[in-house]
């Protein structure tokens, strides 16, 4: 289930870092630019992270590995 996003979300996000004393606001938007926000996103396909490289040990590979190995 997943909660609906409202301007209200916003200003209790604010009221939250104000409490907190975190130096940070978030402007709020209005319903029409979340709902536009939300709807727009669904129209982008997901995009996966790409493959990690292990960079220390590709530079140890170029020099024929790592001593006393």
């Amino acid at each position: 289930m997943t909660e609906k996003i409202t301007p209200e979300t916003y200003e209790k996000m604010n009221e939250e870092f104000e409490e907190d004393g975190i130096p940070f606001r978030i402007g709020v938007p209005t319903q029409e630019a979340i709902d536009k926000w939300q709807e727009d996103s669904r129209n982008f396909p997901y995009i996966e992270a790409p493959p990690s490289k292990d960079l220390i040990q590709e530079m140890w590979d170029k020099i024929g590995g790592r001593p006393n190995d």
